[in-house]
């Protein structure tokens, strides 16, 4: 193994702080490292059944294991009529003892590192002890106008609720073509503007989500405020031209604010519960994009005021343009991850700033990007950020922490060869097809001359890919892996299978299997060319 290169010693120096806990400044909870599991689309649950089923628990024990500072869910829906794919997991309408039960059981998995009290789980738990125990939290979500059709948890072709009648993916109807504009119509309908009944409604969904949180024995939950989804649609102009209390001009975050200050109401949550935000960072990550970023930092700053919110998550994009899925990013430095210059300005906007509640500001979490250790020392370093949000990375490798506090001990012991985080994970392949299966006579060998065969085909249709799609096949991927990590494979990481195929086994495999093998193959043949337009969109 490569020795560690010279000029990342003034950045280990720093990584240490890692494993630093953290108050946070309204529950003063502790968070016990900066390690954050950030929230990742898990598509595991039954279609529209919305509950955490065994597959769900596997996972997220795994997680448990790695002793994550926190680790968030993917986004719960708090209306079963306005999921995104489907298979999202769903706040019950009703919180008896039966529907408690398994959010209850999610809760433990994290908590424990195990996926049911009656199994041991990860040995390698308790000699890790001294990492801490994992903060739990549930991100609430409202799709909004980009619940699909059909799958969204309606019937066909009926409306979704937003702010405005704007439908998504209007904002690139003359610049995708007229392909990409059908697909949008097909899947995302003309939304109906919300009444304030209706805004009152979907507030006491994000209040009955986060009494869930409490009565299951979560420590808190994060509000979904970006990638496109309800919260994040009423604070952008482009999809809220309302024109009452609530337009994007005027007060932007009045509905975000109703949210919080429900759940924050007196009885609804105890004091020590937490609550985070996402926030969208898209319209202010580029260097031209001067008047957006100062406009979000203004939404920083005004989140901060308010003395409520623990901690803010940076994060961007929506299904419109999906920078929160898209990992081909350009920057100056190649240690500069996505959204960190935004990052960096919330920090100092946040830092010293009073609160109506007289309690410390809200602390920072940047996610994206961060794969490696000098990435994150950076971070931390030069306080661009207190906590770190590790998204695909957990994917790869959900015990990070432990393995990494384990190269940290090597490295202090004089190991300089210990290289473990030091240098950038493999890179999907850019064609779609995967690396080369070791085994030329093989069915991976067979599904690759397939995909590549039907990627010249698609190369000359004049036809082009909707931007969600073609960013989608990073994300299917590594959705398989999280499946694979359910299953408890040895490997779950397989970089032969490619983003084509994964797209595939994403659309048309039954899942979870409890789901059985009915339907299989009349699914796969109704299905097959229009997965296959999905997966290509890589390719062209």
């Amino acid at each position: 193994m490569s020795k560690i290169l010279e000029d990342d010693a003034e950045l280990l120096a720093h990584a240490a702080d890692v494993f630093k806990p953290i108050e946070l400044p309204v529950s003063r909870r502790t968070v016990s490292n900066r390690l954050v599991k950030a929230p990742l689309y898990e598509h595991f649950t039954a279609l529209w059944d919305g509950v955490p089923n065994d597959f769900i628990f596997k996972l997220y024990a795994k997680w448990g294991a790695g002793h994550w500072g926190a680790i968030l869910t993917g986004n719960v829906q708090v209306d079963r009529r306005h999921v995104t794919f489907g298979r999202d997991m769903v706040v019950p309408e009703v919180l008896t003892p039966d529907a408690i039960a398994p959010w209850r059981r999610l809760a433990d998995a994290i908590h424990t590192g195990r996926a049911s009290p009656s199994n041991d789980g990860n040995t390698d738990l308790d000699a890790h002890a001294a990492l801490g125990r994992p903060l739990a939290l549930i991100q609430l979500s409202h799709a909004g106008r980009q619940s699909l059709n059909i799958l969204g948890g309606r019937a066909a072709f009926e409306s979704p609720l937003a702010p405005s009648p704007v439908r998504s993916g209007s904002a690139h109807a003359n610049k995708d073509g007229l392909f990409s504009l059908a697909v949008h119509k097909l899947l995302h309908q003309e939304p109906q503007e919300m009444t304030h009944d209706d805004i009152k409604t979907v507030v006491a969904g994000f209040v009955r989500g986060a009494q869930l949180a409490v009565q299951s024995g979560f420590d808190g939950v994060q509000i979904h405020a970006a990638h496109g989804y309800l919260v994040s649609q009423f604070i952008n102009p482009k999809s809220n031209i309302r024109t009452d209390e609530y337009s994007a001009e005027t007060d932007p975050l009045h509905f975000l604010r109703d949210i919080v200050y429900a759940i924050r109401a007196q009885g609804v949550v105890p004091e020590d519960f937490v609550v985070a935000i996402k926030l969208n960072s898209a319209d202010y990550s580029r260097d031209n994009a001067q008047p957006h970023e100062n406009r979000a930092l203004d939404h920083v700053r005004e989140i901060g005021n308010w003395g409520l919110v623990d901690f803010i998550e940076v994060s961007g994009g929506d299904y419109e343009d999906p920078q929160f899925i898209d990992s081909v990013q350009h920057f100056k430095s190649p240690r500069q991850v996505i959204f960190e210059a935004f990052s960096e300005r919330s920090m100092e906007v946040l830092a010293g700033a009073s609160t109506a509640t007289g309690r410390a500001p809200p602390l920072i979490c940047l996610t994206g990007g961060l794969n490696t250790l000098p990435k994150m020392s950076s971070v931390l370093k030069h306080n661009h950020a207190h906590l770190l949000g590790i998204g695909r990375s957990a994917i790869i490798r959900p015990l990070l922490p432990v393995e990494l506090h384990r190269a940290l001990q090597a490295r202090a012991s004089g190991d300089s060869t210990n290289t473990f985080l030091m240098s950038e994970p493999p890179v999907l392949s850019e064609d779609g097809l995967g690396e080369r299966p070791r085994a030329l006579i093989s069915w991976r060998s067979l599904e690759r001359l397939v995909y590549y065969l039907l990627s010249l085909v698609w190369a000359v249709v004049p036809a082009r890919i909707p931007r969600i799609v073609g960013a989608g096949g990073n994300v299917n991927w590594h959705n398989i892996v999280m499946r694979r990590i359910a299953a408890e494979e040895p490997e779950p990481a397989d970089y032969t299978l490619s983003t084509i195929g994964a797209t595939i086994r994403f659309y048309c495999t039954p899942y979870p299997p409890a789901e059985g093998d009915r339907g299989r193959w009349w699914m796969f043949a109704g299905l097959l060319g229009v997965a296959i337009g999905v997966g290509l969109g890589q390719v062209v």
